[in-house]
């Protein structure tokens, strides 16, 4: 396919080609929180370039590097190169292959053929100003890799993990990865979920610099599902509940000071999962999510084992500890409508991801089959690059600015692919009363003032 699509002389407006798995690429136009797609005229194609294996395009821009070319070809990495053939950098197929900014250009792309993706890598948010951003969990998986990203768009990226040393080595990672690449700033420090004193330090430490949080990312977490050991925070919590809840319960309130100094105005994220919905394909697994009447947290307080009072079953208190993420945010978004506050707090699924951390705690032999049949035999787990990229939609996107109180999934869409969309949340989720009363157990129990 061969033709010529004039490029919109704003400087603000980014092009890139990327491609889905099945080397589909297409050319789209990258703004400010949001990806307007552009087509090539079917009467341009040409025949003779369907069915090749090797596609390459070349942007011919007034960027001092001068023309670019880029080939993919199945099976490896992609690589862009200079006229005089030095290599600009090396690519995964799912990512990025080029991106620049371009006063006037046109692009002439040979593709194969013209498929729907998943695109969300939008530029900084609107007005293109670096942000203050804290990521808990970002040592690894989709915490890591979202981080990575925001930090390569110039922005200042606080990674905020289990301990030092794990953020120092996710902070050395995405600079050495990152390399020339790295716009923005990466810092690493200790933020224990399942440790409050730890939480309350870092919040200590971020509120005596004085610095603006123009967003928080919610996105640590951990589940034991598989082994019904009881296992307990630093606090006595149960550790899934504990950490995925309680930690980030405190982290964000003790923070919202300073999320309120942000110009923004500030966002707070929250990483949930499809599974607080008993409605929802991995929701109706196993035990369903649900919370009861609290009786857990009102009979036995910090020594709960479930929230609801049942027999402890590690799958269910990671389904449980999800929809509290939900709650959680749905009720905290009224607290500050409420007050007149214009700060925003929404929640997403990244969808079923297995190739990260994340399912270290469970039987290994279990872990690589089920890896194998998600992603190799039925096709529906998304990868970490696709997670990471929900992530980073979800600080960026221009759709989400005013907006609180809502929730995204990343769901299977036709032929193996993923659909990120607003979707409504479970029943359970939006009962207010039940969310108050979470919150209210949850303030006594991390002694929140």
């Amino acid at each position: 396919v061969n033709g010529s699509i004039p490029v919109n002389p704003q400087p603000s407006c980014w092009w890139a080609l990327r491609s889905n798995r099945a080397q589909r690429p297409r050319i789209s136009e990258m703004q400010p929180g949001y990806v307007k797609t552009c087509r090539l005229p079917w009467e341009t194609a040409r025949a003779r370039a369907l069915g090749r294996r090797r596609m390459s395009f070349k942007v011919n821009s007034v960027l001092p590097v001068g023309p670019v070319t880029c080939r993919l070809s199945s099976g490896q990495n992609s690589q862009c190169e200079k006229a005089d053939k030095d290599v600009l950098h090396s690519v995964s197929r799912r990512e990025l292959i080029t991106q620049a900014p371009i006063s006037a250009a046109s692009v002439t792309a040979a593709l194969l053929a013209w498929e729907d993706i998943f695109l969300v890598n939008p530029a900084l948010a609107e007005g293109g100003e670096p942000r203050n951003i804290v990521i808990t969990g970002s040592n690894s998986g989709i915490g890591f890799n979202g981080a990575k990203k925001l930090a390569a768009q110039g922005n200042h990226v606080t990674l905020a993990c289990r301990t030092l040393a794990k953020a120092e080595a996710a902070k050395e990672a995405i600079e050495r990865e990152l390399g020339e690449q790295l716009k923005g700033s990466v810092t690493a420090a200790e933020c224990d979920l399942a440790d409050l004193s730890s939480v309350r330090g870092f919040a200590s430490a971020w509120l005596a610099s004085g610095a603006p949080l123009d967003v928080l990312v919610c996105n640590g977490g951990l589940q034991y599902s598989g082994d019904n050991a009881v296992r307990r925070t630093k606090d006595g919590f149960e550790i899934t509940v504990g950490t995925n809840h309680l930690g980030h319960f405190l982290l964000t309130n003790l923070l919202l000071d300073a999320v309120e100094l942000s110009a923004g105005p500030g966002k707070i994220v929250v990483t949930a999962s499809e599974v607080h919905n008993p409605e929802s394909p991995g929701g109706s697994v196993g035990p369903a999510a649900g919370l009861g009447d609290l009786r857990g947290l009102a009979t036995n307080g910090a020594a709960f084992e479930m929230i609801d009072g049942s027999e402890y079953n590690a799958d269910k208190a990671y389904k449980d500890s999800k929809l509290c993420n939900v709650l959680f945010t749905l009720e905290l978004q009224r607290r500050l409508a409420a007050r007149g506050s214009a700060v925003t707090v929404n929640c997403y699924g990244p969808g079923l991801i297995t190739r990260t951390g994340f399912f270290r705690n469970q039987q290994p032999v279990f872990v690589k089959l089920f890896d194998f049949a998600t992603n190799d035999i039925f096709h529906v787990a998304e990868t970490v690059d696709g997670g990471g990229d929900c992530l980073v939609y979800m600080v960026n996107s221009s759709d989400l600015n005013g907006r609180g109180g809502l929730y995204y999934n990343n769901g299977l869409a036709p032929l193996g692919k993923h659909s990120f969309k607003e979707l409504a949340p479970s029943v359970e989720s939006q009962n207010e009363a039940e969310a108050a009363m979470l919150w209210e157990y949850s303030a006594k129990l991390v002694n929140l003032s």
